[in-house]
């Protein structure tokens, strides 16, 4: 047996010993992250691989949405509708009285909602360079041939400003697809379904490198396995994801991606509890879309889009994330997915949404 005493200066120097730490740290996290999937999948070891029981089960998403419920109601989401009660109906007295349309409200802070979404994912531009964007797309660029004509080149981003270009087309797209939410889908009024879904993905990747590169299959060549498995907008993910939030969040695996969509079609197509508030509804569209994690990229932003179009079809505005960062915001979906408590994030929408009522009625 090695005995690491007599390499006193492997010890002593820190940077020669980082790569052993490291790995071990990586090897306890990888060890308590089998755990959980153990635990979660425990429903299929009764099943052989081969049979096809096992291959139908996993392939229902039922394993995953049973585990983690993100479509069930639970003690805490009424106890939050009781103990906001006062709030909850100030804010539908609101909705009641509006001087402005919701969808109006998202068109006025078109700028601002896109900002601030895509300064969750890490964009640093700012609202006087999001504005100055917005500015030149509305100034030098036709919406409604883009709406009919999804193959029309977008401009290009050094034409909206100097800034780091892959930031702009971000910002870029996100306006766009903003714009499609309240000029398109929302008027037509019809329920989302994957197409709907798809088409926002595919405007925030338009222009990106993510676009167009197709996932193939793996080729035997040799003595190694070589894969491309660089992304396709609009396409369902076909390779497991770990969380950017904490390495216990537990996405589920791609053949469960499209079953889980469906439930999450049905969930919210198809009605409410009544003790359930629209708004604590639409957060918990935005939890489940990110913790079911569909494409391998942009699920956040194509989460606050829908849960948007949900908030502006029910009459109430939609939340714009001032003066939350990204920290913040994580921890309130982390709570929702490991502790199946989504009341943290309700209190963070209902403050929002009362805030942004007060500006509808004081501009």
């Amino acid at each position: 047996m090695t005995n690491f005493c007599n390499f006193p200066n492997l010890i002593s120097d820190e940077q020669n010993f980082a790569p052993l730490i490291g790995y071990n740290i990586i090897a306890s996290r990888a060890e308590k992250r089998l755990a959980v999937l153990n635990k979660i999948y425990s429903p299929l070891m009764i099943y052989h691989k081969e049979k096809l029981d096992w291959a139908k089960l996993i392939r229902s998403g039922k394993v995953w949405e049973n585990y983690f419920g993100p479509f069930e109601w639970r003690e805490k989401d009424y106890e939050f509708r009781s103990k906001y009660a006062d709030v909850l109906k100030e804010i539908d007295a609101f909705k009641d009285s509006k001087k402005v349309t919701a969808a109006n409200f998202l068109q006025s802070m078109t700028a601002s909602f896109t900002q601030q979404s895509c300064a969750l994912e890490g964009n640093k531009l700012g609202i006087i360079d999001t504005q100055k964007i917005w500015n030149s797309l509305k100034k030098n660029y036709n919406f409604d041939n883009i709406m009919t004509n999804w193959n029309l080149p977008l401009p290009a981003p050094s034409s909206l400003s100097d800034k780091e270009e892959n930031e702009v087309i971000e910002i870029r797209n996100h306006l766009i697809a903003t714009y499609y939410l309240y000029n398109t889908l929302y008027v037509t009024k019809k329920k989302i379904d994957f197409d709907e879904i798809k088409r926002i993905h595919q405007i925030l990747l338009k222009g990106t490198p993510m676009e167009n590169v197709q996932l193939n299959d793996y080729d035997f060549c040799e003595d190694k396995f070589q894969r491309e498995f660089i992304l396709h907008s609009g396409k369902f993910r076909k390779l497991s994801v770990d969380s950017c939030i904490s390495n216990d969040v537990i996405h589920p695996f791609p053949i469960e991606v499209p079953a889980l969509m469906r439930s999450f079609l049905l969930f919210i197509n198809y009605g409410i509890p009544d003790k359930i508030h629209p708004i604590m509804f639409a957060c918990r569209i935005l939890s489940a879309f990110h913790h079911i994690h569909p494409f391998s990229t942009a699920n956040g932003h194509v989460a606050r889009l829908i849960m948007a179009l949900y908030l502006i079809r029910n009459d109430y505005p939609p939340i714009i994330f001032h003066q939350i960062n990204q920290e913040e915001y994580n921890s309130t979906l982390l709570m929702s997915y490991e502790e199946m408590d989504s009341t943290s994030l309700y209190a963070l929408a209902v403050v929002n949404i009362l805030n942004n009522f007060i500006k509808m009625h004081t501009t």
